[in-house]
């Protein structure tokens, strides 16, 4: 298995990979979300090409994996408006 971080912040963790079980994967783990999921880790978004969405609690539907990681990080960092 290889894994590769894309994006790495205070908060968010996105990485991408191939496995031999599951082809290419890609996670997302939001620090915010360590006590409201089931291992822990804050695991938002797990995407495989054998599997495809087998989690995404990120609230964006519709668009690709990678995308919706993208799509989850704005919108979490977004500013608030006054």
């Amino acid at each position: 298995m290889s894994r590769k971080t894309i994006y790495r912040d205070e908060r968010f963790h996105l990485v991408e990979g191939e496995d031999h079980a599951v082809g290419s994967f890609l996670q997302l783990f939001d620090k915010e979300m360590e006590a409201e999921t089931p291992e822990g880790e804050g695991l938002v978004l797990d995407w495989s090409s054998v599997f495809g969405f087998e989690r995404n609690t990120t609230g964006v539907n519709g668009i690709n994996a990678l995308d919706t990681a993208i799509k989850y990080i704005e919108n979490e960092t977004a500013l608030p408006m006054d």
